[in-house]
């Protein structure tokens, strides 16, 4: 079993979080294009998802779930040096989302007793393949993974390569080449234009724009050549050869889509010395019609304080997300890519906005014993797109809320979920602005703050004066220090509630 050697650094650790985290950087694409048909290949960036995540997602967002069965994965190697291919027959490679099964048949048959052999060392701390893994388990669901490091590699290498993976097409395998493009900077040991700069940034792009066009006109021979030419810092290099010559083998004439292309330096306040390119790349049988790649790297923007509601059915969905996120991270059930992909499209679920989780009882004995509430954390600021907030929330509210234990798995049937999704924050002069039932509430004093949502004070049938001093009490203030030096802010919010069938 190869364990996992970046869930909570490259990518987040816990399945819940990761998964959604990978449908996100797919919805974030969503301005790239979509070429007509289902993919044979892709070549995909391999950096940390905050890096490159959105380019890769532009690419694993033309799967769909169940229409590959295998995917060969090739990247080179990053921490081991050898002649010709690396193989690894590991019985399965672990994910926060779950195992996923090496196909150790279609490795063995790989071999060729010279330059295709083992090299399970290499493998094991590897981030070019594990990075892509949780993206292919979201899109795709269940998989049997074909892991292949390229190491130094020669044109007849490459081309024997081609022939073995060639064998492997059966219809329902999927061809996955990882590969960051230029890695510009002292850094690097690659500076050709110079210290960075505007004019230095267009011929990084130029130039990894002429890689981009050998690979569309599945030029192996010239993209050799331009890499001997340009000494072209691409780390997956041998890979993207060994697909040129595999793709003539695949289909009589592939056609190719530049999906995404920007660089580390595009990313707010990642402002540096040196740069990394992300590329990513779909063929397909099909031609596609000429469409702009994605080149700007998304920002979410936060919700205005005049945005209108959100729809019922992305209300429900909302719901349908958190409880999903209890099933995963709790019950280690499956679905929760199931019902983030099926959240109405739209700019909101993009949008930078704050939500809170509440999770009730419904067993009348424990409600008796311990009371309704079972957990409610969320954000006080808009700082996650919507679907993501969602999911962080409902983890907090059950996982991390001081006042309870952790959600037990045996729970979970015996909850009842309520989103509620804030609108900005705005200060007020003073509490008697304040309307109880509309507003939710924020009050500050002394370096310390507490918040209730809109619906707190009508459910405990509270005056605004009984709700302030249960606010000041929350704060961890003295009873009154509400009325003198406190400031407040109110927000309204929309609370969607869960429909569920209960026996009780």
């Amino acid at each position: 079993m190869r364990p996992s050697a970046l869930a909570g650094s490259w990518y987040p650790s816990g399945k819940a979080l990761a998964t959604a985290t990978a449908v996100n950087l797919m919805h974030s694409a969503s301005t790239a294009p979509v070429p007509p048909g289902r993919p044979v290949a892709l070549v995909v960036p391999h950096a940390g998802w905050v890096y490159s995540g959105v380019a890769a997602g532009a690419a694993f967002r033309l799967l769909k779930p169940g229409e590959f069965t295998r995917v060969v994965l090739m990247g080179p190697s990053h921490y081991a040096g050898f002649e010709g291919y690396g193989l690894d027959d590991s019985v399965a490679y672990q994910t926060p989302l779950g195992d996923v099964l090496v196909d150790r048949d279609a490795v063995r048959s790989l071999l060729n007793g010279g330059r295709i052999g083992w090299q399970r060392s290499a493998a094991r701390p590897e981030h070019c393949l594990e990075i892509e893994l949780p993206f292919l388990q979201a899109a795709l669901g269940p998989f049997k993974l074909v892991p292949i490091l390229a190491g130094r590699t020669t044109a007849d290498d490459e081309k024997a390569m081609a022939r073995k993976l060639a064998l492997l097409a059966d219809g329902k395998t999927l061809f996955v080449f990882s590969t960051d493009f230029i890695h510009y900077g002292p850094r690097f040991d690659y500076s050709p234009f110079g210290p960075m700069s505007l004019g230095c940034r267009q011929k990084i792009r130029e130039t990894d724009g002429k890689a981009a066009a050998l690979l569309a006109k599945v030029d192996a021979a010239g993209f050799r050549s331009f890499l001997e030419e340009t000494g072209a810092t691409i780390c997956g290099r041998h890979g993207l050869s060994t697909l040129l010559e595999l793709l003539p083998r695949l289909v009589p004439s592939a056609h190719a889509t530049l999906l995404a292309h920007y660089a580390s330096t595009d990313i707010p306040g990642m402002a540096d010395a040196n740069s990394v390119d992300y590329v990513s790349m779909a063929f397909t049988r099909e031609p596609a019609a000429p469409a702009a790649p994605m080149t700007d790297f998304p920002t979410p923007e936060r919700v205005s304080v005049d945005a209108p509601p959100l729809s019922p059915e992305l209300g429900a969905g909302l719901v349908r997300v958190a409880r999903a996120v209890l099933e995963a991270e709790i019950a280690g059930k499956d679905g929760l890519e199931t019902e983030l992909l099926a959240l109405p499209a739209g700019p909101e679920v993009k949008r930078l906005q704050a939500v809170f989780v509440t999770l009730n009882r419904t067993d009348p004995a424990e409600i008796r014993r311990e009371g309704t509430l079972r957990g409610c954390i969320g954000q006080v600021e808009p700082t996650y797109p919507l679907e993501l907030a969602v999911v962080r929330a409902a983890l907090s509210a059950a996982q991390e809320d001081p006042r309870f234990e952790p959600v037990q798995k045996a729970e979970l049937a015996r909850l009842d979920i309520h989103v509620t999704v804030l609108s900005p924050q705005r200060p007020v002069g003073s509490y008697h602005d304040i309307r109880i039932g509309t507003h939710g509430i924020v009050l500050e004093k002394s370096g310390r703050r507490a918040l209730f949502l809109p619906q707190v004070a009508p459910e405990q049938g509270w005056t605004l004066e009984e709700t302030l001093e249960a606010l000041c009490h929350k704060a961890g203030l003295p009873a009154g220090a509400w009325r003198e030096g406190a400031r407040f802010s109110v927000f309204t919010g929309q609370v969607f509630h869960e429909k569920r069938r209960r026996e009780n």
